[in-house]
């Protein structure tokens, strides 16, 4: 705590949110009465936030969400990126066959992540976490209350380590480090790979990597099990118009999978709640499903191109 305050102290000044904001104020009496914050600690913090205009302008196009897939997909399924990640797995392949051992987590699915979301840790984003997390929770109506709790958390996570809270810098949406974590995500799910004794997914590739497999071993990741497959569009229930993060339970064999999927699988062990996915191209619309191992990807992103992304570039380093 005393050094949380020292780093507070050595370079305040007030320049940021009203401290009227109803939304402050839900902020700092949670931190208050929940974890033992003084006001005066919150004030020195947020008081040196500053509105970023540019952070709001992405939140409301988001590439995800406003490209087509094959737009999306050629950003990430590239040649240099591809190469990249070849390089990465030869050059931490200890650690990431370590999490896959432990976690299941396959290292080309680990790398793919990474790759996709920060080049290897090559571009983990330019914006201060401070300045990102209080433009969301105060002057983005639409998702404030969860950005609030991130700011919360981004706070008790500084705390818990130490960290300078004006000096940590991320995305846009307030991720950070090699694999883009959320402050809530980062408290919950990062681990010490290292084990050096510290948790550092901003400097330490294999706290990165092992944290990766741990998040997505938390939400549900199977070991040995498919994440998607092509399926052809006649099968019983199927439903073009239900299409895309729908869940449902779908009855699958053989005969469901497309020609080139038609591999053996126990159908029944599939049998269960899915993703029907659609990916428009230039030439067609093909159909998928995603598994559980898909779902779990949409855990660390909800979209589906994002997540289709990482298993296409997965596919690259087989």
């Amino acid at each position: 705590m005393r050094i949380f305050l020292l780093l507070l102290m050595s370079s305040f000044h007030l320049s940021g949110y009203d401290f009227n904001h109803p939304k402050y104020e839900l902020i700092q009496k949670a931190l208050v009465e929940e974890h033992n914050f003084s006001a005066e600690e919150i004030k020195l913090i947020i008081g040196q936030a500053e509105k970023q205009q540019k952070i709001i302008d992405s939140m409301n196009s988001p590439a995800e969400f406003t490209w087509t897939w094959d737009r999306y997909r050629k950003l990430f399924i590239e040649p240099k990126r591809i190469k990249n990640g070849k390089l990465f797995i030869k050059k931490n392949l200890q650690t990431l066959e370590r999490a896959e051992a432990q976690f299941g987590v396959p290292k080309e699915v680990i790398t793919a992540i990474l790759g996709v979301e920060t080049r290897y840790g090559k571009i983990m984003g330019s914006y201060r976490v401070l300045d990102a997390l209080s433009t969301l929770s105060f002057d983005y109506p639409r998702r404030s209350n969860f950005f609030s709790q991130e700011l919360i958390n981004l706070l008790l996570l500084a705390r818990e380590n130490n960290l300078d809270i004006f000096k940590l810098k991320g995305s846009y949406a307030g991720a950070m480090g090699y694999g883009q974590f959320i402050p809530s995500s980062y408290r919950a799910y990062a681990v010490d790979f290292d084990n050096d004794g510290s948790v550092d997914l901003l400097n330490s590739v294999e706290d990165a990597i092992g944290s990766i497999a741990n998040y997505l071993f938390q939400h549900g990741w199977k070991s040995n099990y498919p994440i998607i497959w092509e399926v052809n569009n006649s099968f019983e229930g199927f439903n073009p118009d239900s299409v895309n993060n729908v869940r449902k339970k779908v009855n699958f064999d053989r005969k469901t999978m497309s020609p080139k999927n038609a591999i053996d699988f126990n159908f029944e062990e599939l049998n269960t709640d899915v993703l029907l996915l659609s990916y428009e191209t230039d030439k067609s619309t093909n159909y998928f499903i995603g598994t559980r191992n898909f779902i779990a990807i949409t855990k660390y992103n909800v979209s589906h191109f994002y997540a289709k992304a990482v298993y296409d570039l997965a596919q690259e380093f087989l």
